[in-house]
């Protein structure tokens, strides 16, 4: 991607800047200073010491809120950092007036220390999570070396030698055995095999490859010897393209502003307002000579109209959702991601393993006639009673359920990615895939070969048996799925490794109208990108490492979990249930959350006015501390209740 249609960048908080550790020192100081507090509390204190007490606070636990927040308006932001930055120090030099001065200032409660100490502690704790949370967004890169060959046997006159993969040039010759990796990108020069290509297709059916096919590093020989060719090295082969992608890839994971920051803001901005407002009609009363006195009403308020409730509004939602969640089989590992699924544009599907269930199984048999049948199952049961791979267990497992026991086979020979051939009962049998089948003399019927379906064919001796039908089910509900997305205006799109005939007939069954067949990784993520570029928010739903460079380059990334799971830590959010259901779930859980936060922010606004002028209201009275830590904390309670109602989402 060029730089004229690089992505816009996503203006992020100067606070998400600063390393979560430079929050949870400050943490630990603060807290010490709030204990020294308390203890003190049972002694006859001074306000002297307590004002020294917030002083070193205020210095050294909230400068970091300070910094944050004079960056944050120099980029024309207006945040958590300032939010928090005016309430304490409001209420710390509301405090030293009413200490140090003789005449003391207008408030119905005589200081906020212990307040101020508090609402550091709690802003240290909420935005020391917020941080932690990113940096832990961050590449997971630690297991990212098990998909990488570490060596090969290359030829040397007329033996091998075998040396790291990446001294492998081009035009060397490399010998590579059953259940190796291959070492590089090549061509084959002798041999045929079945090949696992699933690391870079994504397709579960083993790839056969003869003399003049291509190889990719990393994926797995399955069946027999092979020479290959280096094509390309190991660092310009397409696996290391992708590694290098996911390496190399910024993230805009924990970069969003988040509900928490948007609530600061205009929580900031009606505050001031009320402030203001009630210090003008103070005037009013008094008179404006009285306006020394009177920024006592001016600074109290500045102070306890930023609620320590709100910085919860969004905490104890997102806290709650996460359990909620977690029961239902969804792992949300970047809740600022989930934000931007309401406002997505379009929703990418891998198929298999994602809108398919990633394993090949049993569709139909269709014998020549009904005596034929049990025939045909014998034959399958005694040529895949061996289970050597993927597609034999499948059979054999088959055959299991309809009773059928498998016969002695006396020879079995096996023809990678073609078929089997064997003699049984001293009667040669065969099953195999069409054109291998017409190979062998075994007249097959002509429209079996235009079936989408991996088809498998049976004969005994010279007489064709009939055929079995094979193919990847669609996960529970995914018409449901795809039919949601539609109403919701979401444009949606497949992308698939698999071949276009049978990507075409998923997307039929689903009714998705646009889909790209023949998709390697890097492609899906140049679609992704392109997509992203024209400004579109983009959702990528996958399932293995073949899509983890689509899932990092779209806006949220959506995985289902598999046994490759080094991916994991890497996608925002991660599903380990059968169904596609979930991805509704999601939507609805975000719906929610947002609903919660927004009426959690508000309702601590207006409690903690209320609350204010309830004060106010006692004047001369002097109310002590007391006062405003138990309302701020009932405030509080009320909003973790409140948030209680994630637990529960219908």
């Amino acid at each position: 991607m060029n730089k004229q249609q690089a992505a816009p960048v996503i203006s992020v908080s100067a606070a998400f800047e600063q390393p979560s550790v430079s929050f949870l020192y400050r943490l630990y100081v603060s807290f010490g200073l709030f204990l020294l507090m308390l203890f003190l509390l049972t002694f006859h204190y001074s306000e002297v010491g307590f004002f020294i007490l917030v002083l070193i606070n205020i210095v050294f636990c909230a400068d970091v809120f300070v910094r944050n927040a004079w960056t944050d308006l120099w980029r024309g932001r207006i945040g958590f950092p300032l939010l928090v930055s005016v309430a304490v120090y409001s209420g710390f030099l509301y405090s030293a007036l009413h200490t140090f001065v003789s005449v003391p200032v207008s408030g119905p409660v005589e200081e906020l220390y212990l307040y101020v100490s508090l609402f550091i502690i709690l802003s240290l704790w909420v935005q020391y999570r917020r941080v932690r949370e990113s940096e832990r967004t961050q590449v997971y890169l630690k297991k990212i070396d098990d998909f990488l060959p570490k060596s090969g046997r290359k030829r040397q006159g007329k033996s091998t030698r075998m040396v790291f993969a990446r001294e492998l040039k081009p035009g060397d010759e490399v010998l590579v055995k059953p259940g190796e990796r291959f070492a590089c990108d090549g061509v084959v020069l002798k041999g045929e095999t079945a090949v696992d290509e699933q690391l870079i297709t994504g397709s579960i059916v083993t790839a056969y490859k003869q003399p003049g096919n291509t190889v990719y590093a990393g994926t797995i020989n399955k069946s027999a010897d092979i020479w290959v060719r280096v094509v390309k090295t190991l660092s310009d082969s397409v696996l290391m393209n992708v590694i290098d992608c996911v390496q190399q890839c910024e993230l805009r994971r924990g970069t969003f502003t988040n509900s928490l920051d948007r609530q600061a803001a205009w929580t900031l901005v009606a505050m001031v307002l009320f402030a203001a407002g009630r210090y003008v009609f103070a005037l009013y009363q008094y008179g404006v000579s009285a306006w020394v006195q009177q920024a006592g009403v001016l600074l109290i308020l500045l102070s306890i109209c930023a609620p320590l409730a709100l910085l919860f509004a969004e905490s104890f939602p997102a806290f709650f959702a996460h359990r909620f969640a977690g029961s239902k089989g969804i792992k949300i590992q970047n809740r600022y991601a989930l934000g931007l699924l309401p406002a997505a544009d379009g929703v990418l599907f891998d198929k298999t393993g994602t809108l398919t269930k990633g394993a090949l199984a049993v569709q139909e048999v269709r014998a020549v006639s009904y005596q034929a049948k049990k025939k045909l199952l014998e034959v399958l049961a005694t040529v895949s009673q061996s289970k050597g791979d993927l597609l034999s267990k499948t059979l054999f497992d088959y055959t299991q359920q309809q009773r059928v026991a498998p016969q002695k086979a006396e020879m079995l020979e096996m023809y990678p990615g073609l078929g089997v051939r064997a003699v049984s009962a001293h009667q040669k049998i065969r099953v195999g895939r069409v054109p291998w089948m017409i190979e062998q003399g075994i007249k097959i019927p002509a429209e079996i070969s235009q079936s989408v379906q991996t088809v498998i064919c049976i004969a005994q001796g010279s007489t064709y048996l009939g055929y079995i039908t094979l193919s990847d089910s669609l996960r529970p509900g995914a018409q449901t799925v795809v039919d949601f997305l539609k109403k919701q205006g979401k444009e949606i799109m497949l992308l698939s490794g698999d071949n276009e005939p049978v990507v075409a007939e998923v997307a039929k069954q689903v009714g998705i109208e646009k889909f790209s067949a023949n998709v390697l990784a890097q492609t899906k993520a140049e679609i992704i990108t392109n997509l992203r570029a024209l400004g579109k928010k983009v959702v990528m739903v996958g399932d293995g490492f073949n899509d983890i460079v689509a899932l990092l380059k779209a806006d949220v990334g959506i995985a289902y979990a598999t046994t490759h799971n080094v991916y994991a830590n890497w996608v925002d959010i991660l599903i380990s249930r059968r169904d596609l259901c979930p991805l509704i779930e999601l939507f609805k859980i975000q719906a929610k959350i947002r609903y919660i936060s927004c009426v959690n922010a508000i309702v601590a606004f207006l409690l903690s006015v209320v609350w204010a002028e309830f004060l106010f209201s006692r004047l001369p009275q002097m109310a002590d501390w007391r006062w405003i830590l138990g309302g701020s904390l009932a405030v509080l309670l009320l909003i973790f209740l409140n948030s209680m109602r994630l637990l529960r989402i219908k």
